[in-house]
């Protein structure tokens, strides 16, 4: 094979022979496969309920729909990634290459976008306007915040990799196929902004809701618990729920993203470490752990949103029935 032939810039020694692999890319390929069914099977799960209540589904829910498809999206694009293991020629073209990042930026950047929407959503239901919030509001809102999650998330994820990429790359990895540029002053910075923001925001809603809840508290014991206090309480109650699952979400992805953030930060602002093959291979490593956050995800929303946890158990109740039957 003639390196000079393919889009990619390696030397002779990072052409790997076609006709055999190193028991460790078999090793990397079935770990692939197993996050990938194991995301597209959790997920589905939660888009398959979401769709059985649908006419019943309320706005927090379908911000939770939205995550779920984001995450089944990194499954399907993960077959791609396990393919470009074993069939070489996938890595020996940059636009074939940046597709393959693409494939995990784009539901990346939904997951992101989307919890920022969660986050606003809890901002307005408890501080904002608490009183005038709808949970099930009209359609037209369902749309705007589909198109709000998924145009940014298109153009950040698979508009610019396709056009920020290098065309002359050393490897097929995100921190190679990607400009320096577009990591150092873009993606990283970005990506942090957006934590530092979230995370401000949930400290403030949390602090609010509490004393929300104590003003509340306070009135009803003066009245003796009349019933509209009792439904404030409730509903004060069930926001607090919903918030807790949001901030959950939050800081799972984050911590998710963390050690591959703060790898590749180290490489891209301390230029003399940028080529340290201890922290590229601790880059790799850390890289791995992003996907197990998809597959904790449906998880957390079983555990924290009881409307989806008893449609979940009906469903898989359903679905044991239908196998106990097929076995018979």
């Amino acid at each position: 094979m003639n390196p000079n032939v393919t889009a990619l810039c390696f030397e002779d020694d990072h052409i790997i022979d076609m006709e055999g692999l190193p028991a460790t890319e078999w090793v990397f390929f079935s770990i692939v496969i197993t996050l990938m069914l194991g995301i597209c099977l959790g997920s589905g799960l939660i888009i398959a309920t979401c769709i059985r209540i649908w006419k019943l589904l309320s706005l927090s829910n379908y911000l939770i729909l939205q995550l779920a498809l984001a995450d089944f999206a990194l499954g399907c694009g993960l077959l791609y990634s396990a393919l470009a293991t074993v069939v070489r020629k996938l890595n020996l073209d940059h636009n074939l290459c940046a597709l393959r990042q693409a494939m995990f930026m784009f539901p990346g950047a939904a997951s992101l976008i989307g919890i920022l929407v969660i986050t606003c959503n809890r901002y307005s239901a408890i501080v904002r306007d608490p009183l005038t919030y709808q949970a099930t509001p009209s359609p037209r809102y369902y749309v705007m915040y589909t198109l709000i999650i998924w145009i940014p998330s298109a153009f950040l994820g698979l508009l610019l990799p396709m056009m920020l990429h290098n065309h002359c790359p050393t490897g097929c990895t995100f921190s190679l196929i990607m400009t320096k540029s577009f990591l150092k002053y873009g993606f990283l910075p970005l990506v942090t902004l957006l934590a530092f923001v979230m995370a401000a925001l949930y400290s403030h809603i949390f602090v609010t809701a509490k004393k929300q809840l104590q003003k509340i508290t306070d009135y009803a014991g003066q009245t003796q618990g009349a019933v509209g206090d009792q439904c404030e309480h409730v509903s004060m109650k069930g926001h607090i729920k919903i918030l807790k699952a949001a901030l959950l979400i939050f800081v799972t992805f984050y911590l998710s993203w963390l050690p591959f953030l703060v790898v590749m930060g180290i490489q891209l602002y301390l230029d003399n470490l940028e080529q340290m093959s201890a922290l590229t291979m601790t880059r790799l490593v850390t890289l791995s752990l992003i996907p197990i956050n998809s597959v904790a995800n449906p998880l957390i929303y079983a555990y924290r949103l009881p409307e989806l946890q008893s449609e979940l158990s009906v469903m898989c109740f359903k679905l044991r029935t239908l196998l106990g039957r097929e076995n018979n």
